[in-house]
């Protein structure tokens, strides 16, 4: 073990006390002393950004427990007296940024299987990776993590806060979203990667049949695996219950106890069930209309999101009428070329988001150069306004992961810890 790794949780805790003491729900351009996060804190700022209301000009957000319990203008807001205040009339405060997709952070991004929804990135996520530091440094506060682009149907992800030394301290779900690759994983052509994602949906619907016909048949081949394997009450599903599903269903399913499904197969029917959220990666127009075809016909339209780079907004009119979400990756300009007279011109592609009515949500390239803060300087350089910009990096994402009532913007409730 060398100096560095010896030193570095020590450092980690250094940094995190000050990024707790100073950012989350509102995150402060300030540097400050490290301290242990107290139970109330007072931050102070020229400006506050909301993002739910006007900005506050010469503004307190009071913060108590880990949650804003007061936020506006100095002269409305009484500060508790035995609070410690940071930050100064000079400062802005923001919301802390989510970022709505990363595959960072873990020992591995990927699975060499195909089809692993029965895995959990819990397991690969490493809390001292360097990452989660520069993630404080740069105002993420919230981070969707899942499975990088090299699967066919990835395990379970989870959303994380980038402080903390274990994994459960630094999950907010610990379980959220499957990761769905339309994308070729390595070694894999396009019609491969077609072949594949398709066949891991009919091989479930394959599977649930034949539960259904031995139920008929009296058999119990599964109840005895169960058994043996040690799950049969150890999961909270009820036997005996209809599938549901916008895209397809199994008659008869009520006949199966869910307790007895084979534990690989299991999240796969939470999916087509609209139980768990499916995050779909392509990288040009062909995949795009590849991934929505496997969404709306195993009904995942209305929990699913799209990542896509700048070319794939070519597809933008399937992407409207699905009426999906863009975590938007990469670039954002892409040369358009007239397949008529060859000539080119740049496009804007979060221009074309905006105007064709697809909410986006911003990812960052890398957790330094290009990270969050990054990105919505280059949109508005681009021509997005600053309000659209930053609600793309912070209640857009919150919103598409579902913690809208904590994170993403500052007002009473929120999470401000």
């Amino acid at each position: 073990m060398n100096a560095d790794q010896r030193t570095l949780p020590m450092r980690r805790h250094r940094l995190t006390s000050f990024v707790l003491a100073a950012t989350s729900s509102a995150l402060i351009a300030a540097t400050v002393q490290a301290a242990p996060t107290p139970d109330k804190l007072v931050v102070e700022a020229g400006r506050i950004i909301t993002m739910d209301g006007p900005d506050i000009v010469d503004g307190l957000i009071v913060i108590d427990n880990g949650r804003i319990t007061a936020i506006g203008p100095r002269a409305e807001v009484e500060a508790p007296w035995d609070a410690p205040v940071i930050g100064g009339p000079e400062l802005t405060a923001f919301p802390g940024f989510v970022e709505a997709h990363s595959n960072r952070g873990t020992d591995r991004s990927n699975e060499n299987i195909d089809v692993a929804p029965f895995l959990s990135l819990r397991d690969s996520v490493d809390p001292v990776n360097f990452y989660f530091e520069d993630c404080l440094r740069w105002g993420i506060t919230t981070i969707n993590l899942q499975h990088a682009y090299n699967c066919v149907v990835g395990g379970r992800g989870m959303i994380v806060r980038p402080t903390g030394m274990t994994v459960g301290e630094m999950a907010v779900r610990p379980l959220h979203g499957i990761k769905i690759s339309a994308r070729p994983k390595s070694g894999k052509s396009a019609a491969t990667q077609a072949q594949a994602l398709r066949r891991a949906f009919s091989d479930l619907r394959a599977y649930l049949e034949e539960q259904v016909q031995a139920q008929r048949d009296s058999e119990d081949t599964a109840r005895r695996e169960a058994l043996f394997q040690g799950r049969e009450r150890e999961t909270p599903e009820p036997p005996g219950r209809p599938m549901t599903g916008d895209g397809w269903t199994v008659d008869g399913f009520e006949l199966v106890d869910r307790r007895e499904l084979d534990e690989k197969q299991a999240p796969m029917l939470s999916l087509v069930e609209g139980r768990i959220d499916a995050y779909i990666e392509a990288s040009n127009p062909r995949e795009v209309l590849l991934a929505l075809d496997v969404a709306r016909d195993n009904g995942l339209l209305g929990r699913c999101a799209l990542i896509i780079d700048a070319d794939c907004v070519r597809a933008i009119d399937a992407i409207a009428e699905a009426g999906v979400p863009v975590i938007f990756n990469g670039t954002q300009v892409y040369n358009d070329v007239d397949p008529v007279t060859g000539e080119s011109e740049e496009v804007f592609a979060l221009e074309v988001l905006e105007e064709a009515g697809v909410s986006f949500a911003l990812s960052s390239q890398n957790s330094t150069t290009n990270s969050l803060w990054f990105q919505a300087a280059l949109a508005i350089g681009g021509g997005l306004s600053r309000e659209q910009a930053l609600a793309a990096v912070t209640t857009t994402p919150a919103g598409m992961l579902g913690l809208g009532d904590d994170v993403g913007s500052q007002s009473l409730g929120k999470a401000g810890n």
